[in-house]
């Protein structure tokens, strides 16, 4: 989730709502696609940018500065397309008209540069049932939206790359609300009472063929996520923690791309790690990472075996407590500063501090030798799939995991939620989940689950 002020008091504007049907977007507006609309034909396009502002929350006057942002580039003849779509709310921000439902606009150049008034024209999209001289009110934490959205770009503005950029409160891991904490989830719809959970994220941009996914929310870069997405893009770039509501700076981020000669993945991803770093350089626990999707899968198994070597090692509550106290007090961490919320650990962090009281929390010679192993396996996957990040303390390899919620620092919950545990009730749940088999708790405690040893295992 971004945040909404300026020292990470990162207050959830939505709390506890139930979770309806999204609506059904099959035939809205009773337009009938027309595959052979071009509006945005362009011979020799190299990329189409795809914004998703789902700023129908308290962030919607900061998705204005941000399109106006966006707007201050000096494009040219650069050959990029930058679709935003944006669906504001009625109560935060009452410029440009106050128009409060959702618009779909492709990005052009103010001259002025950044005025606070939104220059681009409005498009039409048969797809989505939009139209430029009407107001539609569309659910943007509807996965169908997105898909669709996704659709109608490839369609009518055709290109060598697609990327996907989600814009807006994010909290990580969750699926859906187990009616005691916050929810976890992207694009927070206030009007529909809605979020978009992890699987169904996946599902909207699976086969899509894109180039690059960026995340300008908070708490992106964890490994549940990369896991959803890994078949679905090159390369994802998030944060690991929180940032600011003022998120990524878009000019600078699109004119440190248009300066590279050859407008490549890895030319965009240097793009958003470097303004990034540029804009947090002064913020504490500032973090950005560029994550080889192609090396995700290496990673998720090399990270539950060194799960499962570490569980191994612990056979006493003794043990156990050595293992926890790390986890709650020296492994680098992130969490909101208010509670409860959730606790990420940075994962090279943790295999690097376990690995070295390996001997404090087994006298067995085999157990060392095991996580030691697993350890350096670890982090040799961590090199291969984050090959660049930014961090204000200076460390690299930049990507956590959940671990449990928090009912204050170092207090963990009582209990994982639902979509959090592996054969329980909930639906829906992630990829990263369904398939761990040493890092997630089970329905029934096991002995070869880490966080089951830690917090459900009775010695």
């Amino acid at each position: 989730m971004k945040n909404i002020s300026l020292i990470f008091s990162c207050a959830f504007m939505i709390a506890l709502m139930s979770c309806p049907q999204p609506v059904n977007i099959g035939n809205m507006g009773g337009n009938k696609v027309n595959t052979d609309e071009q509006p945005g034909s362009q011979s020799g396009r190299k990329w189409t940018f795809i914004i998703y502002m789902a700023a129908d929350n308290d962030l919607e006057s900061a998705a204005i500065s941000d399109l106006n942002e966006l707007e201050a580039v000096q494009y040219g003849s650069s050959p990029i397309s930058i679709l935003v779509l944006m669906d504001r709310h009625s109560a935060y921000d009452m410029t440009n008209g106050n128009w409060s439902d959702t618009r779909l606009f492709e990005v052009k150049s103010d001259p002025l540069g950044l005025t606070g008034t939104i220059k681009s024209p409005r498009l039409d999209c048969p797809e989505l049932g939009l139209e430029k001289d009407k107001e539609t009110e569309l659910n943007t934490a509807d996965p169908m939206v997105l898909s669709r959205l996704i659709d109608f770009a490839k369609r009518a503005y055709p290109a060598d790359h697609y990327a996907l950029f989600i814009w807006g409160h994010g909290t990580g891991w969750r699926s859906r609300n187990s009616g005691q904490l916050p929810n976890k989830a992207i694009a927070f719809d206030d009007t529909h009472g809605q979020y978009m959970s992890l699987p169904s994220f996946g599902r909207a941009i699976s086969g899509k063929g894109l180039s690059v996914i960026g995340f300008d929310t908070c708490y992106a870069a964890v490994l549940e996520l990369a896991y959803q997405i890994k078949d679905d893009a090159v390369l994802f770039v998030g944060s690991e923690g929180e940032i600011l509501a003022t998120g990524w700076d878009y000019t600078e981020l699109f004119n440190g791309f248009l300066s590279n000669q050859d407008l490549s993945i890895a030319a965009l991803g240097d793009a958003i790690q470097n303004q990034f770093s540029n804009q947090y350089s002064s913020l504490t626990n500032a973090t950005i990472s560029q994550v080889d999707l192609t090396q995700v899968g290496y990673l998720f198994d090399r990270f539950d075996d060194f799960s499962g070597a570490v569980t191994g090692a612990i056979t006493t509550e003794a043990e156990r407590n050595i293992v926890l106290d790390q986890i709650l007090h020296s492994v680098e961490a992130y969490y909101f500063t208010s509670f409860p919320s959730d606790l990420y650990i940075d994962i090279f962090d943790f295999s690097r501090k376990i690995s070295g009281i390996r001997e404090e929390i087994s006298c067995n010679p085999v157990f060392h030798s095991a996580i030691g192993t697993a350890a350096k396996e670890l982090g040799n996957a961590l090199l291969a799939a984050v090959p660049s990040s930014w961090a204000k303390n200076g460390t690299t390899r930049k990507i956590g995991v959940h671990v449990i919620p928090l009912q204050g620092i170092a207090v963990p919950a009582a209990i994982h939620e639902l979509p959090y545990i592996k054969g329980s009730m909930a639906m829906d749940k992630s990829a990263f989940v369904e398939n761990s088999r040493h890092w997630v708790p089970n329905a029934v405690p096991k002995n070869d689950s880490l966080l089951d040893k830690l917090f459900y295992w009775i010695y």
